[in-house]
């Protein structure tokens, strides 16, 4: 078993195969509530059900911050398991996951001085975030002590990039970025955005297409841009469009030489905001261990 124990939560969408592979601890990002009712994301909601939901009536569908208590609770849990702890979060520009995440440290601190917990604000969401998460977990499979799993991390989102590309505007107003009048106009337009994950962990507009088709082949134009060589690790998520993203992975491999490509599910938890048919790109180089 790894001496660290890797920590993250759902936005980083990790497939549950990768999960259990090397052993991460998956919290949620924030609670899911519909229609007054609470649930965890993946356990009382399946990613699917929840982009259903989010399709029949978007309005039904909110989010509210974890607790610190929440989160306390699951220190305990692991700290049972490794008394070194590396939790990468959410960037903190796009959610609270990462202050409180910080406070609840600071209260198991009192409970078990010899628990060492990190939090690691990923600047990153997404598939960007889950690479990061991933190359933190192999180091800690290879014996790395927290510095050095927490030091290859940092290295690695240094070299990693992400893009976005929106199905619709529909969902755009849940963000407090577009009116909702706004967004359904831009709807009826057929007007996909194409956003870039920033240094700094926030997600800007950057191009947009009429044709998802078009939209793909835009990001693999992004990608040449933005990478400093075409060997690359690749972590493709979808909001409830699995054809599409495998598609699209394939896609990825005849254009670049892959090092490694993983497929996972788009987080309700910012698909609410961003609606089905969300394709998310994460991408990096190899980096020395």
């Amino acid at each position: 078993m790894s001496k660290v124990l890797v920590m993250t939560d759902t936005v980083a969408c990790i497939p549950e195969g990768l999960v259990e592979e090397f052993g991460i601890k998956v919290v949620p990002a924030a609670n899911i509530i519909v229609d007054g009712q609470t649930h965890i994301e993946g356990v009382t909601l399946k990613t699917a059900e929840a982009y259903r939901l989010i399709t029949e009536d978007p309005d039904r569908f909110v989010t509210s911050a974890i607790s610190p208590d929440y989160l306390l609770n699951v220190y305990m849990e692991v700290s049972e398991i490794s008394r070194e702890i590396l939790f990468i979060t959410i960037s903190s520009a796009l959610s609270a996951v990462s202050r409180t995440a910080t406070i609840a440290v600071d209260l198991l601190r009192e409970r078990k001085p010899g628990v060492t917990i990190r939090v690691m604000d990923s600047k990153a969401c997404a598939s960007t975030q889950g690479l990061v998460v991933l190359a933190a977990a192999r180091a800690a499979a290879m014996g790395k002590n927290l510095d050095e799993v927490e030091g290859y991390a940092r290295r690695v989102r240094q070299k990693a990039g992400g893009l976005m590309l929106l199905d619709t505007l529909r969902y755009a107003y849940r963000t407090g970025r577009i009116s909702k009048a706004a967004s359904q106009i831009a709807s009826l337009l057929n007007i996909k955005p194409i956003n870039k994950l920033t240094d700094d962990g926030k997600v800007e507009f950057v191009d947009r297409v009429r044709k998802k088709a078009e939209g793909l082949s835009r990001l693999m134009d992004m990608i040449e841009r933005q990478a400093e060589t075409s060997e690359l690790h690749f972590m493709v998520t979808h909001a409830a469009v699995p054809d599409q993203a495998e598609g699209f992975a394939q896609q990825l491999k005849g254009r670049f030489k892959c090092l490694s490509m993983v497929i996972g599910e788009f987080s309700p938890v910012m698909g609410y905001g961003a609606g089905p048919g969300v394709i998310f790109v994460g991408f990096h180089p190899e980096v020395a261990m």
